[in-house]
Protein backbone atom coordinates (compact mmCIF):
# COMPACT_ATOMS: atom_id res chain seq x y z
CA UNK A 1 0.00 0.00 0.00
CA UNK A 2 1.81 3.54 -1.22
CA UNK A 3 1.48 6.34 1.62
CA UNK A 4 2.94 9.34 2.56
CA UNK A 5 5.00 9.91 5.99
CA UNK A 6 5.94 13.23 7.39
CA UNK A 7 9.35 11.91 9.10
CA UNK A 8 11.69 14.25 6.92
CA UNK A 9 11.40 16.95 8.99
CA UNK A 10 12.02 15.86 11.97
CA UNK A 11 15.10 13.82 10.89
CA UNK A 12 16.54 17.70 9.36
CA UNK A 13 15.31 19.11 13.37
CA UNK A 14 17.55 16.03 14.82
CA UNK A 15 20.57 16.43 12.09
CA UNK A 16 20.60 20.27 11.77
CA UNK A 17 19.62 21.14 15.49
CA UNK A 18 17.10 24.02 16.47
CA UNK A 19 17.53 26.24 13.35
CA UNK A 20 16.63 23.09 11.11
CA UNK A 21 12.99 23.03 12.74
CA UNK A 22 9.68 24.74 12.36
CA UNK A 23 6.83 24.40 13.65
CA UNK A 24 5.48 22.03 10.65
CA UNK A 25 8.51 19.58 11.62
CA UNK A 26 6.48 19.33 15.28
CA UNK A 27 3.09 17.75 16.34
CA UNK A 28 -0.02 20.36 16.13
CA UNK A 29 -3.33 20.16 17.11
CA UNK A 30 -3.10 19.03 20.45
CA UNK A 31 -6.17 18.34 22.18
CA UNK A 32 -6.79 18.15 26.09
CA UNK A 33 -8.84 15.55 27.04
CA UNK A 34 -11.69 15.77 29.11
CA UNK A 35 -12.54 13.44 31.11
CA UNK A 36 -15.95 13.89 31.90
CA UNK A 37 -18.25 12.05 29.81
CA UNK A 38 -22.18 10.83 30.62
CA UNK A 39 -22.03 7.35 32.61
CA UNK A 40 -20.04 5.03 34.66
CA UNK A 41 -17.29 3.20 32.89
CA UNK A 42 -17.60 -0.87 33.72
CA UNK A 43 -16.30 -3.76 31.78
CA UNK A 44 -17.85 -6.38 34.36
CA UNK A 45 -20.27 -7.41 32.00
CA UNK A 46 -17.84 -8.66 29.64
CA UNK A 47 -15.38 -10.35 31.92
CA UNK A 48 -16.44 -14.15 30.86
CA UNK A 49 -16.43 -13.00 27.09
CA UNK A 50 -12.55 -13.45 25.99
CA UNK A 51 -12.27 -17.55 26.66
CA UNK A 52 -15.73 -17.93 24.79
CA UNK A 53 -15.00 -16.15 22.06
CA UNK A 54 -11.42 -17.80 21.88
CA UNK A 55 -13.11 -20.98 21.61
CA UNK A 56 -14.97 -19.76 18.36
CA UNK A 57 -12.91 -17.96 16.93
CA UNK A 58 -12.63 -20.36 13.96
CA UNK A 59 -16.27 -19.61 13.03
CA UNK A 60 -18.12 -17.53 10.43
CA UNK A 61 -17.62 -16.54 7.08
CA UNK A 62 -16.07 -14.31 4.95
CA UNK A 63 -18.72 -13.53 2.21
CA UNK A 64 -18.65 -9.82 1.64
CA UNK A 65 -21.95 -9.73 -0.05
CA UNK A 66 -21.78 -6.40 -1.50
CA UNK A 67 -20.42 -5.40 -5.29
CA UNK A 68 -17.11 -3.89 -5.91
CA UNK A 69 -16.81 -0.28 -5.51
CA UNK A 70 -16.51 2.95 -7.37
CA UNK A 71 -12.74 3.54 -6.01
CA UNK A 72 -12.27 7.36 -4.28
CA UNK A 73 -9.78 9.26 -6.78
CA UNK A 74 -8.33 10.92 -3.62
CA UNK A 75 -5.21 13.17 -3.68
CA UNK A 76 -5.65 13.31 -7.44
CA UNK A 77 -5.24 10.14 -7.70
CA UNK A 78 -0.95 10.85 -6.64
CA UNK A 79 0.92 7.54 -5.92
CA UNK A 80 3.24 7.72 -2.61
CA UNK A 81 6.38 6.06 -1.79
CA UNK A 82 5.97 2.91 1.23
CA UNK A 83 7.41 3.01 4.48
CA UNK A 84 6.57 2.40 8.31
CA UNK A 85 6.35 5.26 10.57
CA UNK A 86 8.37 5.68 13.85
CA UNK A 87 5.93 4.71 16.76
CA UNK A 88 6.51 2.01 19.79
CA UNK A 89 6.92 -0.93 18.48
CA UNK A 90 6.98 -0.12 14.38
CA UNK A 91 10.07 0.39 12.66
CA UNK A 92 11.21 4.36 11.52
CA UNK A 93 11.15 4.47 7.81
CA UNK A 94 11.89 8.23 6.32
CA UNK A 95 9.86 9.02 3.22
CA UNK A 96 11.20 10.43 -0.08
CA UNK A 97 10.84 14.19 0.35
CA UNK A 98 8.59 14.98 -2.67
CA UNK A 99 6.52 13.30 -0.68
CA UNK A 100 6.12 15.91 1.74
CA UNK A 101 4.97 18.34 -1.08
CA UNK A 102 2.60 16.04 -2.53
CA UNK A 103 -0.99 17.75 -2.60
CA UNK A 104 -3.57 17.76 0.61
CA UNK A 105 -6.49 15.46 0.40
CA UNK A 106 -8.10 18.62 1.83
CA UNK A 107 -7.96 19.67 -1.40
CA UNK A 108 -10.46 17.07 -2.59
CA UNK A 109 -13.91 17.38 -2.33
CA UNK A 110 -15.97 15.02 -0.38
CA UNK A 111 -16.83 11.42 -1.81
CA UNK A 112 -19.17 10.47 0.34
CA UNK A 113 -21.81 12.53 2.53
CA UNK A 114 -19.43 12.91 5.37
CA UNK A 115 -15.66 13.30 5.21
CA UNK A 116 -13.32 13.85 7.71
CA UNK A 117 -9.41 14.36 6.56
CA UNK A 118 -8.08 16.11 9.93
CA UNK A 119 -6.97 18.84 7.83
CA UNK A 120 -7.66 21.79 9.78
CA UNK A 121 -5.42 20.49 12.12
CA UNK A 122 -7.91 20.04 14.78
CA UNK A 123 -11.05 18.66 15.47
CA UNK A 124 -13.76 20.68 14.29
CA UNK A 125 -16.39 21.21 17.08
CA UNK A 126 -19.40 21.56 14.33
CA UNK A 127 -18.73 18.28 13.61
CA UNK A 128 -17.45 16.24 16.78
CA UNK A 129 -18.15 15.30 20.35
CA UNK A 130 -14.78 14.63 22.00
CA UNK A 131 -15.01 11.64 24.76
CA UNK A 132 -11.95 10.02 26.89
CA UNK A 133 -12.13 8.36 30.08
CA UNK A 134 -9.76 6.23 32.11
CA UNK A 135 -6.76 7.50 31.12
CA UNK A 136 -7.46 7.17 27.23
CA UNK A 137 -6.14 10.28 25.08
CA UNK A 138 -6.51 11.86 21.46
CA UNK A 139 -5.06 14.62 19.97
CA UNK A 140 -4.69 15.73 15.99
CA UNK A 141 -0.27 15.11 14.78
CA UNK A 142 1.13 14.82 11.27
CA UNK A 143 4.03 12.86 12.03
CA UNK A 144 2.09 9.37 11.22
CA UNK A 145 -0.35 10.22 8.36
CA UNK A 146 -1.64 8.23 5.47
CA UNK A 147 -2.49 11.32 3.18
CA UNK A 148 -2.16 14.89 3.43
CA UNK A 149 -1.03 16.66 6.72
CA UNK A 150 -2.80 15.46 9.45
CA UNK A 151 -4.12 12.42 11.04
CA UNK A 152 -6.12 11.56 14.62
CA UNK A 153 -4.13 9.86 17.15
CA UNK A 154 -5.54 7.98 20.46
CA UNK A 155 -2.99 6.58 22.92
CA UNK A 156 -4.79 3.65 24.96
CA UNK A 157 -3.48 2.52 28.30
CA UNK A 158 -3.20 -0.77 30.85
CA UNK A 159 -5.61 0.25 32.96
CA UNK A 160 -9.75 -0.39 33.52
CA UNK A 161 -11.77 -0.16 30.16
CA UNK A 162 -9.85 3.10 28.91
CA UNK A 163 -11.70 4.76 25.70
CA UNK A 164 -10.70 7.88 23.63
CA UNK A 165 -13.51 8.29 20.53
CA UNK A 166 -14.73 11.04 18.42
CA UNK A 167 -18.25 11.29 18.05
CA UNK A 168 -20.80 12.24 15.39
CA UNK A 169 -23.01 15.56 16.37
CA UNK A 170 -25.10 15.40 13.23
CA UNK A 171 -24.89 12.95 10.68
CA UNK A 172 -26.55 12.81 7.47
CA UNK A 173 -30.17 11.32 8.05
CA UNK A 174 -29.20 9.39 4.78
CA UNK A 175 -27.20 7.30 6.51
CA UNK A 176 -29.96 6.07 9.12
CA UNK A 177 -31.36 2.44 7.83
CA UNK A 178 -28.17 1.54 6.55
CA UNK A 179 -24.48 2.71 5.79
CA UNK A 180 -21.15 2.15 4.51
CA UNK A 181 -17.81 3.83 5.68
CA UNK A 182 -13.72 4.07 5.42
CA UNK A 183 -11.30 5.03 7.36
CA UNK A 184 -7.52 4.18 7.00
CA UNK A 185 -6.24 3.24 10.21
CA UNK A 186 -2.36 2.31 11.51
CA UNK A 187 -2.33 0.44 14.73
CA UNK A 188 0.98 -0.72 16.97
CA UNK A 189 0.99 -4.15 18.11
CA UNK A 190 0.44 -4.11 21.52
CA UNK A 191 -3.41 -3.54 21.43
CA UNK A 192 -4.18 -6.75 19.84
CA UNK A 193 -3.00 -8.84 22.96
CA UNK A 194 -6.18 -7.22 24.74
CA UNK A 195 -9.55 -9.17 24.66
CA UNK A 196 -11.74 -6.39 23.11
CA UNK A 197 -10.56 -3.34 21.44
CA UNK A 198 -13.38 -1.03 19.91
CA UNK A 199 -12.26 0.76 16.81
CA UNK A 200 -15.33 2.37 15.11
CA UNK A 201 -19.55 2.23 16.37
CA UNK A 202 -22.69 3.61 14.91
CA UNK A 203 -26.09 2.99 16.45
CA UNK A 204 -28.69 4.76 18.20
CA UNK A 205 -29.69 5.44 22.48
CA UNK A 206 -32.00 2.65 22.88
CA UNK A 207 -35.52 3.29 25.11
CA UNK A 208 -34.89 -0.30 27.21
CA UNK A 209 -35.03 -0.10 31.22
CA UNK A 210 -30.90 -0.52 31.61
CA UNK A 211 -27.76 1.34 31.62
CA UNK A 212 -24.87 -0.06 30.74
CA UNK A 213 -20.82 0.75 30.77
CA UNK A 214 -20.15 4.32 29.57
CA UNK A 215 -19.32 6.85 27.85
CA UNK A 216 -23.00 5.90 26.25
CA UNK A 217 -24.80 4.05 28.57
CA UNK A 218 -28.10 2.98 26.57
CA UNK A 219 -26.32 2.96 22.95
CA UNK A 220 -27.65 0.09 20.61
CA UNK A 221 -25.05 -0.12 17.83
CA UNK A 222 -22.80 -2.13 16.01
CA UNK A 223 -18.87 -2.00 15.39
CA UNK A 224 -15.97 -2.98 13.65
CA UNK A 225 -13.30 -4.26 16.73
CA UNK A 226 -10.39 -6.19 17.09
CA UNK A 227 -9.95 -9.09 20.01
CA UNK A 228 -6.35 -10.97 20.16
CA UNK A 229 -4.59 -10.04 17.15
CA UNK A 230 -8.41 -10.68 15.16
CA UNK A 231 -11.21 -9.05 14.06
CA UNK A 232 -14.44 -8.97 15.75
CA UNK A 233 -17.57 -7.31 14.38
CA UNK A 234 -21.14 -7.56 15.75
CA UNK A 235 -23.47 -5.53 17.65
CA UNK A 236 -24.39 -5.01 21.47
CA UNK A 237 -27.42 -3.61 23.31
CA UNK A 238 -26.85 -1.80 26.21
CA UNK A 239 -29.97 -0.55 27.41
CA UNK A 240 -31.09 -4.07 28.04
CA UNK A 241 -30.09 -6.20 31.37
CA UNK A 242 -28.10 -8.39 31.16
CA UNK A 243 -26.83 -6.52 28.27
CA UNK A 244 -26.95 -8.31 25.01
CA UNK A 245 -23.37 -8.78 22.81
CA UNK A 246 -23.39 -11.15 19.49
CA UNK A 247 -20.31 -11.15 17.48
CA UNK A 248 -18.82 -12.90 14.53
CA UNK A 249 -14.95 -14.13 14.28
CA UNK A 250 -14.01 -14.39 10.69
CA UNK A 251 -13.60 -17.49 9.18
CA UNK A 252 -9.60 -18.22 9.16
CA UNK A 253 -8.71 -16.05 11.69
CA UNK A 254 -7.72 -13.41 9.52
CA UNK A 255 -5.10 -10.76 11.54
CA UNK A 256 -5.40 -6.98 12.09
CA UNK A 257 -2.50 -5.69 10.10
CA UNK A 258 0.26 -3.70 12.46
CA UNK A 259 2.52 -1.01 11.84
CA UNK A 260 1.50 -0.65 8.54
CA UNK A 261 -1.57 2.19 6.97
CA UNK A 262 -4.51 -0.19 5.97
CA UNK A 263 -7.61 0.43 4.85
CA UNK A 264 -10.83 -0.63 6.68
CA UNK A 265 -14.25 -0.75 4.69
CA UNK A 266 -17.90 -2.31 6.78
CA UNK A 267 -20.92 -2.09 6.02
CA UNK A 268 -23.77 -1.68 8.37
CA UNK A 269 -27.42 -2.51 7.97
CA UNK A 270 -30.56 -2.46 10.33
CA UNK A 271 -32.80 -4.69 8.35
CA UNK A 272 -32.20 -7.05 8.34
CA UNK A 273 -29.01 -6.85 11.11
CA UNK A 274 -25.48 -7.36 9.50
CA UNK A 275 -21.95 -6.15 9.57
CA UNK A 276 -19.68 -6.39 5.83
CA UNK A 277 -16.09 -6.10 6.96
CA UNK A 278 -13.25 -5.35 4.43
CA UNK A 279 -9.59 -4.83 4.73
CA UNK A 280 -7.84 -3.29 1.70
CA UNK A 281 -10.03 -3.75 -0.66
CA UNK A 282 -10.31 -7.54 0.44
CA UNK A 283 -13.93 -9.20 1.56
CA UNK A 284 -13.00 -10.41 5.59
CA UNK A 285 -15.77 -11.23 7.11
CA UNK A 286 -20.05 -11.25 8.11
CA UNK A 287 -21.70 -10.92 10.57
CA UNK A 288 -25.83 -11.58 10.68
CA UNK A 289 -27.90 -14.72 11.52
CA UNK A 290 -26.06 -17.17 9.75
CA UNK A 291 -22.46 -15.74 11.06
CA UNK A 292 -22.41 -15.80 15.15
CA UNK A 293 -19.54 -16.68 16.79
CA UNK A 294 -20.10 -15.61 20.50
CA UNK A 295 -22.29 -16.31 22.25
CA UNK A 296 -21.96 -19.94 21.73
CA UNK A 297 -24.78 -22.45 20.26
CA UNK A 298 -26.10 -19.92 17.92
CA UNK A 299 -27.94 -22.19 15.44
CA UNK A 300 -27.46 -20.72 11.91
CA UNK A 301 -30.15 -19.01 10.62
CA UNK A 302 -32.26 -18.92 13.53
CA UNK A 303 -33.20 -15.29 15.41
CA UNK A 304 -30.23 -12.84 16.51
CA UNK A 305 -32.38 -11.92 19.48
CA UNK A 306 -36.13 -12.05 20.25
CA UNK A 307 -37.27 -13.51 17.81
CA UNK A 308 -35.96 -11.31 15.14
CA UNK A 309 -33.03 -10.42 13.15
CA UNK A 310 -34.03 -7.07 12.06
CA UNK A 311 -34.38 -3.63 14.01
CA UNK A 312 -32.44 -4.35 16.60
CA UNK A 313 -30.05 -1.55 16.37
CA UNK A 314 -33.39 1.02 15.88
CA UNK A 315 -31.31 3.11 13.14
CA UNK A 316 -28.03 4.97 13.18
CA UNK A 317 -27.90 8.68 14.52
CA UNK A 318 -24.56 8.23 16.03
CA UNK A 319 -20.90 7.61 14.62
CA UNK A 320 -17.67 7.37 16.42
CA UNK A 321 -14.37 6.50 15.99
CA UNK A 322 -11.23 5.95 18.05
CA UNK A 323 -10.97 3.07 20.95
CA UNK A 324 -13.26 1.67 23.93
CA UNK A 325 -10.49 -0.89 25.34
CA UNK A 326 -12.71 -3.14 27.45
CA UNK A 327 -9.94 -5.81 28.18
CA UNK A 328 -6.77 -4.01 28.81
CA UNK A 329 -3.44 -5.56 28.54
CA UNK A 330 -0.58 -2.93 27.65
CA UNK A 331 -0.50 0.95 26.06
CA UNK A 332 -1.14 1.12 22.23
CA UNK A 333 -1.35 3.44 19.56
CA UNK A 334 -3.93 3.79 16.55
CA UNK A 335 -4.28 6.26 14.22
CA UNK A 336 -7.16 7.06 11.70
CA UNK A 337 -7.13 9.49 8.49
CA UNK A 338 -9.51 9.74 5.67
CA UNK A 339 -12.89 8.64 7.14
CA UNK A 340 -15.80 8.73 4.99
CA UNK A 341 -19.40 7.99 5.41
CA UNK A 342 -21.96 6.93 2.48
CA UNK A 343 -25.08 4.90 1.53
CA UNK A 344 -22.79 3.24 -1.01
CA UNK A 345 -19.33 1.66 -0.69
CA UNK A 346 -16.68 3.91 -0.34
CA UNK A 347 -13.81 1.85 -1.68
CA UNK A 348 -9.93 2.66 -0.95
CA UNK A 349 -8.34 5.87 -2.54
CA UNK A 350 -6.90 4.91 -5.85
CA UNK A 351 -3.29 4.03 -5.85
CA UNK A 352 -3.63 2.61 -2.22
CA UNK A 353 -4.63 -1.05 -2.84
CA UNK A 354 -1.84 -3.82 -2.64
Amino acid sequence: MRLRYRALGCLACSILGPLACTKADKPTGSISPDAAVAGETSDDWEDAAPAARADDVNSGDATGSVGEPTHDTGVDGAESPAGDAGVPGANAVVADAEADAAQDSSDVACSGLFCEDFEQGQIDPTKWDLQTGAGGTLDIEEQIVAHGKYAMHVHGLAGPADYALIVTKNAPAALSAANFGRAYFFITPKPLTSGHTQMTFAGTNGTGPAEGPGPFPKLRYMEVANINGGWQIGFDLLDLSPLIEEVAYPAGSPQVPVATWSCLEWQFTDQPDVVNLWVDGAATGTFDNEHVSYPGGHTPGSPLYDGTSSGLIGGYTVFGFGFHDWHPNKPFDLYYDDIVLDTKRVGCLAGDDP
